[in-house]
């Protein structure tokens, strides 16, 4: 039995009766030779130590990993952080460098281990398996898809094998991967009750409808990775939020996609630069709603091509400089730019710690920013960027029921971060200026005072300007990029 799209997520069953005694309630029924696909890649297809046959499936129970899937269901469609500590795109490795950290400022080290615990138990396959081997899968997800990631798993009992794909990555829809999961449970649910065995856990005697449902107050904790009191002491009371949302979504809030993208530890001021910004996207203002439309359109064009974040803000930025027929030219004004785009620019007075920049947009109103006031946007460089950075948001952030929202920070959600960086770098410095600007020549950019020259012509930073550089093959080494780093990066101030 195969349930999904073995070239995007996919699980095959094809049923098996042990010979042994199960005397386990879970190992009654469902077991199984199980297939798990990723992007064509069966993850299932083993060697065991000894053997030359290659094995397609492994035998299991069903019944737990069905059980896990009911169980951590809200995670896996709302936690797209963890609490504390950045997990981004790759859950395993973080999860290995979250073991050997110190603890948050705040936490002992018992909380500190147990949230990493919490977050492995939501989202890796093997916390579902009691015991069974399966490969080692975790799944998080990342606005309207899933990144699907796999390492090579640790079998403490035997028999020991060797996984033909035990290394990779993959995104998929969310969509469809939750429907291949809840179809999977509901495949187990059945089988319990054809085998005429007692149902090993409450959720198979319920109506299906309740194997995905979540309290909406908890789904918002999970969403924006801090408690409820926290979040509401950034955004106000979260209950008028929740019932302007279709399905109680969080992720269908500005306020908490921005809520999301904060440290942990946000700074005193940015709860009302947030509630401000939204505000200002609710404003219906028909003139901006359709050149941000019109902006957004030619940018997701362009973008389409793009296989990675990078690549689609690169595209997506020179889709925007050829609408505007700019060239190789610097931009003498970004905030101007901006706004032709139909994003309403404000600059904050307050002082903040970690976060640059927060943009909020709304199909039924319109769209808008904030750039805060940090040491590095007190620099016009630093301020280009964070305006340019925030037109990218605004342009190729993904909607969510007709939002997005946003915020400049390192804890920020990796793609769209990603992406609206590489957009940024591209339209302040573009890619078809660099060969003039380094005289034809690899290196030649480092030759004299031409670096600092396209740095002042340019206005962009030192940082930006050399990764620009190198990412588009005009600097041979990275300890030129990063010899021009610290030279003119010092000179910054």
């Amino acid at each position: 039995m195969l349930i999904g799209n073995r070239e995007r997520f996919a699980m095959e069953m094809s049923p098996v009766a042990p010979s042994w005694q199960r005397r386990h309630g879970p190992e009654r029924a469902a077991w199984a030779g199980l297939a798990i696909w990723a992007n064509g890649l069966n993850l299932c297809r083993h060697v065991r130590s000894g053997e030359e046959e290659i094995r397609d499936v492994l035998h299991i129970p069903l019944a737990p990993i069905a059980d896990w899937i009911v169980r951590n269901h809200a995670a896996l469609a709302f936690q797209e952080r963890a609490a504390a500590f950045s997990i981004g795109r790759r859950p395993h490795e973080a999860l290995r460098a979250w073991g050997e950290a110190p603890p948050l400022h705040g936490l002992d080290e018992d909380r500190w281990l147990d949230a990493r615990e919490a977050f492995w138990q939501g989202h890796f396959l093997a916390a579902g398996a009691e015991g069974s081997h399966v490969p080692n899968i975790a799944f998080v997800r990342e606005d309207d898809d899933v990144v699907v990631t796999w390492r090579a798993p640790r079998f403490v009992a035997p028999p020991h094998a060797e996984m033909l794909h035990a290394d990779g990555s993959t995104t998929a829809p969310w969509h469809e991967v939750n429907q291949v999961l809840l179809e999977f449970v509901g495949h187990v649910a059945d089988a319990f009750k054809d085998a005429n065995v007692p149902a090993p856990f409450p959720w198979m005697g319920r109506d299906r409808q309740a194997w995905d449902s979540f309290e909406p107050k908890h789904a918002v904790v999970l969403y924006c990775g801090r408690s409820l009191a926290d979040v509401e002491a950034l955004v106000g009371p979260v209950g008028p939020i929740l019932d302007s949302l279709s399905h109680g979504d969080p992720g269908a809030s500005p306020s908490l996609q921005i809520v999301r993208d904060l440290p942990p530890r946000p700074s005193a001021s940015i709860g009302d630069e947030i509630q401000r910004t939204v505000e200002l996207a609710r404003t219906k203002d028909p003139s901006r709603s359709t050149a941000w439309l019109a902006g957004r359109a030619i940018s997701s064009d362009a973008a389409r091509a793009g296989t990675t974040p990078e690549e689609q803000g690169y595209l997506a930025a020179r889709s925007i400089r050829e609408d505007l027929e700019l060239d190789g030219q610097p931009i003498e004004s970004v905030s101007d730019l901006v706004t032709h785009y139909g994003v309403q620019l404000s600059q904050s007075r307050a002082r903040s710690a970690q976060e640059r920049m927060v943009v909020a947009g709304r199909l039924d109103g319109s769209a808008a920013a904030t750039v805060l006031l940090t040491g590095r946007t007190e620099r016009r460089w630093g301020r280009r960027f964070e305006e340019a950075r925030a037109l990218g948001h605004a342009l190729l952030d993904t909607m969510r029921q007709g939002a997005f929202g946003a915020a400049s920070t390192t804890w920020a959600q990796e793609s769209r971060r990603r992406r609206s960086g590489a957009f940024a770098a591209e339209l302040l410095l573009p890619s078809s200026a660099l060969g003039a600007l380094s005289d034809g020549a690899l290196d030649g950019i480092a030759e004299g005072e031409r670096f600092a020259d396209i740095l002042k012509r340019y206005g962009i930073g030192a940082r930006t300007a050399a990764y620009q550089l190198h990412n588009h093959g005009w600097l041979s080494d990275t300890s030129i990029r990063d010899d021009l780093i610290e030279e003119y990066g010092y000179r910054e101030g």
